[in-house]
């Protein structure tokens, strides 16, 4: 068997989405496209524009055979981990070609190769560069880009711009690649830029369409851009967002000595977490308040979900190499028998009870994130198992 994955957030599935789905299906022509979802809490640590079972099915619609979730854990974390994630669990399915296929601004191989190599053996040259440009107010993925590429333009390796963000993630695609082995890359060039404002071009990014849907742009501005199943869900979507004041009132049960626990914080961070709260209105202010040169928005974003999760550093560490589980969100009826071939390695969840019963503490924080999602989105019908389309 042939398996092509995507991992994605599809938030939302939209044209370019769906040009890299065709591509994929013609060029590579595998037995099974298979999509590792993002859940319902996405990498930049918000809610998602729809819930994890309604972009399941529009991957269902767009081409997918089967749709898993990625788990939350490793969906709302850095690159390196959301990235590792995917690959671990297409890695460990049993099937005889895997390909783990993705965007990229660049769209050559080798040179995302070429730094991916790089940084998983990553010379003192670059830390030393880095630990010098830190030094002299550079934030810190700003000093990681800028000694990466300074240490491949004096060598003159071809390698990916470090600092656009499908590329980044590319790379560590890539990086998990050439550590696990067994999965074959496939990139496809992106059209446009990933943060371009203009919503009327025939594939601007899903931030562009969030944006234009939230600032009530005119409908005709954006819904050209999405396949007309996915627009007609978005007619349907409220704008009511209760998270703020979930994780605010989750940061006012903590300690600090609890939140040192949760993963990713570390150099008295907590505390500064804990003092800007109290004058936070909202988790955007707390975010920008927060930030410094050292922790990005995203980091901090990151931090804040983890702490509303129950995700501490143990936890988390464990899950990184612990055995693999399929939650399965959806799949096409005439492919159900996936399933077992899935069980063979892993075991196979159907649904938000089954997770939560399952005794996989990263499954468990699937099925509450997805909680979370229906009470800050006030929407009790939501979907809650597995979908056979």
């Amino acid at each position: 068997m042939k398996i092509a994955a995507i991992t994605a957030e599809f938030n939302p599935l939209h044209n370019g989405h769906l040009r890299l789905l065709c591509a994929v299906k013609e060029e590579l022509a595998p037995d099974l496209i298979l999509v590792l979802l993002g859940g319902d809490v996405t990498q930049r640590g918000e809610l998602a524009l729809f819930d994890k079972y309604t972009r399941a099915k529009h991957a269902v619609k767009a081409g997918a055979d089967i749709v898993l979730e990625l788990p939350q854990i490793f969906a709302s974390s850095c690159a390196e981990r959301f990235a590792d994630a995917a690959v671990k669990t297409l890695s460990s399915i049993d099937a005889e070609e895997k390909y783990i296929c993705f965007g990229s601004e660049c769209g050559d191989l080798s040179a995302i190769e070429n730094a991916a190599k790089i940084l998983n053996d990553e010379p003192e040259e670059i830390s030393e560069e880095m630990r010098a440009l830190l030094e002299m107010g550079c934030s810190y993925p700003s000093a990681r880009a800028q000694a990466f590429l300074h240490y491949a333009a004096a060598r003159n390796i071809s390698v990916a711009d470090p600092t656009l963000p499908n590329n980044i993630l590319a790379i560590e695609y890539l990086r998990s690649a050439l550590k696990r082995g067994g999965v074959t890359p496939y990139t496809l060039m992106r059209n446009g830029a990933y943060q371009n404002s203009v919503v009327g071009e025939k594939e601007p990014s899903a931030s562009a369409l969030r944006r234009a849907f939230f600032e009530g742009a005119p409908t005709e501005s954006y819904l050209p851009a999405m396949p007309e199943y996915v627009a007609k869900d978005l007619a349907a979507v409220g704008k009511t967002d209760h998270f703020s004041p979930l994780l605010l009132y989750r940061l006012s049960t903590i300690s600090a000595e609890g939140l040192k626990r949760i993963n990713d914080v570390t150099e008295g961070i907590e505390n500064r977490i804990l003092r800007l709260a109290k004058e936070s209105k909202d988790v955007s202010s707390l975010v920008k308040a927060v930030s410094t040169k050292r922790y990005t928005e995203a980091r901090v974003s990151r931090i804040l979900v983890s702490t509303l999760l129950g995700v501490t550093k143990l936890a988390f560490g464990s899950e990184i190499e612990g055995p693999p589980y399929y939650k399965v969100l959806a799949v096409k009826k005439e492919k159900t028998n996936l399933l077992s071939l899935l069980s063979r390695t892993g075991q196979v969840i159907t649904g938000e009870t089954e997770a939560k019963e399952s005794g996989r503490f990263a499954a468990g924080i699937d099925a509450k994130a997805h909680e979370i999602y229906a009470i800050a989105k006030e929407d009790p019908d939501i979907e809650c198992g597995m979908l056979v389309l």
